[in-house]
């Protein structure tokens, strides 16, 4: 026998009722006939459903859905799903076939099938399947293998015994999708979540109801069976298909080869559905209604699907999943010319003679589109390495429950300004968030010129400390040659071992004195205590503030004290942060003293709408707490003194490179004339050359001709070994 085939379980209300006063102990009960398609349902005083299964229903099958349930209630509790009133029991209908019969609680609410479902629903209906599949994760039986008509992975069979021969295109065209769930996350799936199975009131979700077609499926065939459900109803396919995917991703992720199948899978399952159709509707004539209740809409929704090629129909859902792969989206072949066209040409330049097109990065390494591995040695934004699975699942997390603006209240934004505090001097106690280390240098400027009374400010001959138009006049490595801003001077970088600073104020009302802790544009210099705390002194002497611009000094890169400036000993009135703060997410901050906020504070407010969101904190929590329980700064500090061991040996013997300098996790080496080439065109010879090898680094320093080697704090000693010999290797290529 075969449900699909063997007649519903008939019996009259009497026998219904005997049934029920012998096994569950109800008496006198109301009731009424529900829809099924195989079995019997009938509502039981508008309390429970009496469910008594096909006849061929096989009695591990039923066992399975008893513990389903039981699983499900046990892992979602807030899932609104039937509960069991009592024991499976044994009848035998008026025909004498035996059937096993079980009581469930009625849950509220009715169908959404033959209702309107506008784009709030669809995105409950599509957010109650994913939490059905999420709740079935480990739960097993050994009845989860069976054989189903509705079983999507079945549908090739299913058409060609159907007689439907015209779908023969479409099934070979789908047949590759099926093939391909077979690698895909898979587990014991409800497969029937749709509007049949959906009940709702007033406008939300009640409950879902039919676990009668679970089975171990791709948990992708489980969606493509409740997304098919709400197209058939929708009269915009791609508006219901984006709500659906919205409210299920809020609970379960879909991965890119899930929604590049999705598709495929739901004309698969409306080639099922009318297939299942004419196989059922000539045997079964009474139940006729039941059965075609869906052959107009399928046609419909498989009419319009089907008229794009697998690939539109992929990047459609692709775009509509946020799954689209953006970095392979341009040939590469047209990449630089596009970009030149289409994003300011030289005034935003790329790095290296050959441009990479990187697609991907994992911990320390970088990987091109064609593949290649590339060691990363410059870039400290993500201090913590490359798409850092703590801070990807943090900020993703955060983003999928709320970000907004900083107008509210939120304790991961003031939990992540006090733990910055907490790393700092006691003095220094506010902290206000901004998006980058640019923006959190124009605060301190700002700040500076309204608590002093100045307007000028004094920088390093080489500076570096934004690219806005503010910052750029205190950039000093930006200015075109004859330009000097008025209200801008400059004092010696440190160059000298025993340098003291010399801050040249004669005209000027200096608000700001500013430095990068470790002066990397000015070369990376070895910054004696002494020089930092004259700065600090020659500030205050001269009625100005200190500014530490720790945006690429800082967040542990010169040790477990976290900051540049902190290492030697000094307060500064204010301090910035950008770069690693977020490990790629876009956050800065300015820590300072609430005297000197007070005083903005009298005239202004400050706001910045994406500063201090909360996905902007779950980035730095995250950063902190790897910093904090890695011991990653201790790490820099042993790495780095590794590497410049390394570099320096390597020195010695080159007639190229010279000095190399640096603290933490930092390495500056000078690169010197040969040949005929200048040392800036050496240094750009062996950066390209270090590049073709496989090493990432950079260029810094007032001549363009300092290596600069700043690497995400992950690295190892042979992360640093590996640097050192391929810088080696460029060397004796040029015969230097």
């Amino acid at each position: 026998m075969s449900t699909f085939t063997e007649p519903a379980p008939a019996f009259s209300p009497e026998s219904l009722r005997a049934a029920l006063r012998e096994h569950w102990d109800l008496a006198d009960t109301v009731l009424k006939p529900l829809d099924s398609e195989r079995d019997l349902n009938v509502l039981v005083d508008n309390r429970f459903v009496l469910k008594i299964s096909n006849p061929a229903e096989r009695a591990d099958v039923v066992d399975m859905e008893v513990r389903a349930l039981e699983h499900v209630h046990a892992a979602d509790p807030g899932l609104p799903v039937p509960e069991s009133a009592g024991a499976v029991a044994r009848l035998t209908d008026d025909s004498g076939r035996t059937c096993l019969a079980r009581l469930i609680t009625l849950l509220p609410g009715a169908p959404l099938e033959g209702r309107p479902v506008d784009g709030g629903m669809a995105a409950e209906v599509g957010a109650v399947a994913a939490r059905v599949s999420v709740a079935l994760q480990g739960f097993f039986h050994p009845a989860a293998g069976r054989e189903l008509l509705w079983d999507v992975r079945r549908m090739p069979e299913v058409v060609a015994s159907s007689g439907l021969e015209h779908f023969g295109e479409l099934v070979e065209r789908v047949t590759p999708a099926l093939a391909a769930t077979t690698t895909l996350p898979a587990g014991m799936q409800h497969a029937d979540v749709t509007l049949t199975n959906v009940l709702a009131d007033a406008g939300a979700v009640t409950g879902v109801i039919d676990f009668g077609d679970m089975h171990h499926t791709a948990a992708v065939n489980d969606l493509a069976a409740t997304l098919t459900s709400v197209l058939r109803r929708a009269e915009d396919v791609w508006r219901a298909t984006e709500a659906v995917l919205r409210g299920y991703q809020r609970h379960r992720e879909l991965s890119a080869a899930e929604v590049a199948v999705l598709g495929e899978l739901v004309i698969a399952r409306l080639l099922t559905t009318l297939a299942v159709s004419a196989t059922r509707r000539d045997a079964h004539s009474d139940n006729e209604r039941y059965i075609t209740q869906y052959d107009t809409t399928s046609e419909r929704v498989l009419a319009l699907l089907g008229g794009f090629t697998p690939q539109e129909l992929g990047d459609r859902l692709a775009r509509l999943a946020g799954t689209r792969d953006l970095a392979g989206s341009i040939p590469a072949s047209e990449l630089l010319s596009r970009r030149a066209a289409a994003m300011g040409g030289a005034l935003s330049p790329l790095f290296y003679r050959r441009p990479l097109e990187l697609v991907r990065g994992e911990g320390a390494w970088l990987y091109a589109r064609d593949g290649r591995r590339y060691l990363d040695a410059y870039n400290n934004v993500a201090v913590i390495g490359h798409a850092h699975p703590a801070v990807t699942r943090a900020v993703g997390r955060q983003l999928a429950e709320l970000n907004t603006h900083s107008r509210y209240l939120h304790g991961g934004i003031v939990g992540l300004a006090e733990r910055i505090l907490a790393t700092m001097p006691p003095e220094l106690d506010t902290c206000l968030f901004t998006t980058s280390g640019t923006e959190a240098n124009e605060l301190a400027w700002r700040l500076a010129t309204e608590y002093t009374g100045g307007d000028a400010a004094i920088i390093a001959e080489h500076a570096y400390h934004g690219s806005s138009k503010w910052m750029a006049d205190l950039s000093s490595n930006e200015w075109p040659p004859g330009y000097r801003p008025a209200h801008v001077g400059t004092f010696a970088a440190p160059r000298e071992p025993a340098a003291t600073p010399r801050i040249e104020a004669a005209g000027l009302r200096p608000a700001l004195v500013l430095a990068d802790s470790q002066f990397t544009s000015e070369g990376i210099l070895d910054v004696p205590d002494e020089f930092l705390a004259g700065l600090v002194d020659g500030a205050h002497a001269a009625g100005a503030l200190y500014l530490a611009d720790e945006v690429q000094s800082g967040y542990g890169r010169s040790g477990p004290q976290l900051w540049r400036f902190a290492l030697a000993g000094i307060t500064p009135d204010l301090v910035t942060l950008g770069k690693p703060m977020g490990a790629g997410y876009p956050i800065g901050a300015l820590v300072t003293r609430r005297e000197i906020a007070d005083v903005l504070a009298s005239k202004y407010e400050y706001f910045s709408t994406f500063a201090a969101t909360p996905a902007a904190a779950a980035a730095g929590h995250a950063v902190l707490d790897v910093l904090e329980l890695t011991g990653l700064p201790a790490q820099a500090v042993e790495v780095g003194e590794h590497l410049r061991r390394g570099l320096g040996e390597l020195a010695d013997g080159s007639p190229v490179l010279g000095a190399v300098r640096g603290t933490g996790l930092l390495a500056g080496v000078d690169v010197l004339p040969a040949a005929g080439a200048t040392s800036r065109e050496v240094a750009r010879k062996l950066l390209d050359d270090l590049a073709g090898r496989g090493v990432l680094a950079g260029l810094t320093g007032p001549g363009g001709d300092v290596l600069k080697v700043r690497p995400p704090l992950v690295w190892e000693p042979a992360h640093a070994d590996e640097f050192v010999a391929r810088l080696a290797d460029a060397t004796r290529a040029y015969g230097l």
